[in-house]
């Protein structure tokens, strides 16, 4: 037995996930990541319209 019987399958078995798994499953990923960045932002802005009001409204604006 060498290495070669070692890594071969191992390297088949990897390949056969990338390719059955992580390739069918990035597209819905990566716009999954994109509206979790675009809910964030709606989010922070709007929190920071908050701030920005109440420090208008008590003078501590600067």
């Amino acid at each position: 037995m060498n290495t070669q019987d070692i890594i071969t399958p191992l390297a088949q078995f990897i390949e056969w996930t990338f390719n059955t798994v992580l390739v069918p499953m990035s597209d819905g990923f990566n716009w999954a990541v994109i509206a979790l960045g675009g809910v964030g932002l709606a989010f922070w802005l709007r929190l920071q319209a908050k701030y920005n009001a109440k420090a208008e409204k008590e003078g501590s604006i600067m």
